[in-house]
């Protein structure tokens, strides 16, 4: 049976990793799933043949048609129109706010004082009525 020689020589998953710009622990999980062929040399050293990692590297990053769509971009003056548009719009609102933070505390001190003098104004007891304390 005839055997098949490699045009390249076999390399390591660490070689391999940096030939594909991925993680060695990468070419290890796809070795240890059986989506990247690898085998032992004599040694007991993981070999991968260069043809079977392009085949891997090939069904790993294939278009999928699964990509999200490109965003469009709005054009520069329109971007900078917009962003001025809403930093105002922010700069009113951060005013509106306080002034209604003002409004707020006032009122909340027109109902303590208001409380106050209800408490005053409540009966203390038959015997202070009677002896007008």
């Amino acid at each position: 049976m005839p055997t098949k020689t490699p045009t390249s020589a076999p390399m390591s998953p660490a070689q391999a990793a940096q030939m594909k710009n991925v993680s060695r622990r990468t070419i290890m999980r796809a070795i240890e799933t059986h989506e990247l062929k690898a085998f032992r040399d004599n040694r007991n050293h993981w070999k991968i043949d260069p043809q079977e990692l392009d085949m891997w590297a090939g069904a790993q990053w294939a278009p999928t048609g699964h990509a999200h769509p490109e965003t469009p971009t709005l054009p520069t003056e329109n971007l900078a129109a917009s962003l001025a548009r809403t930093e105002a719009e922010r700069d009113a609102l951060r005013e509106h706010l306080e002034q209604i933070k003002e409004d707020r505390d006032h009122w909340r001190r027109l109902a303590e004082r208001q409380q106050m003098l209800l408490e005053d104004k409540r009966p203390r007891g038959i015997l202070r009525r009677l002896l007008g304390n």
